[in-house]
């Protein structure tokens, strides 16, 4: 809506007339005249963000780097992790491969079937070792004994009653050892009409009874052929 102009000019002095006076002797601070001051607040402000700006874009330049690094290192600490777990299971591999090789054949190639056989037949090893081991033990104290025997001699006892002839069965005695390559340690003998002894150390490997036996014989064969030959003589 328009009014004249002489309208126009009494309503703004009628506005301004009623606008309220400020009685106060204070003024607000944001109504203050910007001075001098004021320009040097303004060049702090603009310092300070030209400062922001300059730490934002030294963080934007270094952080990247920061991160890739980091991530570098942790692509490589998995890439070393996984070639130790591939070089520890291509280990396993062989040893496995190695053990199957010493089973018996028709021994499944998995895992499992690999460590029961394997674990019976340990089993078996130590149970065979035991057993070994208990034999051998036996077998050194046999040959211990004999050992002893050989160093302390065995003793060989003859006799001859009523011989025809003493000397002619010690002879047979001397032949029979050299004959059987027996070595002698000592020999002690009785000769008497009534009766022929012969006390002997000697070693051999086998037993002494059988010895014994073996020579005890030879005697009498010796003493049955002087009395069938003095027989003859007496006869002729």
């Amino acid at each position: 809506m328009f009014f004249p102009q002489e309208v126009e000019d009494n309503m703004t002095f009628l506005y301004e007339s009623l606008l309220p006076v400020n009685q106060s002797a204070f003024v607000d601070y944001s109504n203050r005249p910007r001075n001098e001051g004021g320009r040097e607040n303004h060049c702090i402000r603009l310092s300070a963000m030209n400062m922001n700006k300059r730490m934002i874009e030294f963080l934007r330049r270094s952080w990247p780097g920061r991160v890739g690094n980091g991530l570098e290192l942790e692509k490589e600490k998995c890439y070393r992790h996984m070639m130790s777990e591939r070089m520890r299971r291509e280990k396993e591999k062989q040893g496995f491969s190695a053990l199957h090789a010493m089973l018996p054949m028709g021994t499944k190639n998995d895992k499992k079937s690999i460590v029961q056989i394997a674990t019976m037949k340990l089993q078996q090893m130590q149970k065979d070792k035991e057993e070994l081991w208990t034999r051998n033990t036996e077998l050194e104290r046999i040959l211990g004994s004999k050992e002893r025997e050989m160093d302390m001699g065995t003793m060989i006892n003859l006799k001859v009653k009523n011989p025809a002839s003493g000397v002619d069965s010690m002879v047979e005695v001397l032949k029979f050892l050299k004959q059987s390559r027996l070595q002698t340690r000592s020999i002690q003998s009785v000769f008497s009409p009534k009766l022929f002894s012969a006390q002997l150390q000697i070693q051999t490997e086998i037993g002494g009874a059988e010895v014994e036996e073996a020579m005890q014989r030879t005697l009498y064969e010796a003493e049955r052929k002087h009395r069938s030959h003095f027989q003859e003589s007496e006869g002729a």
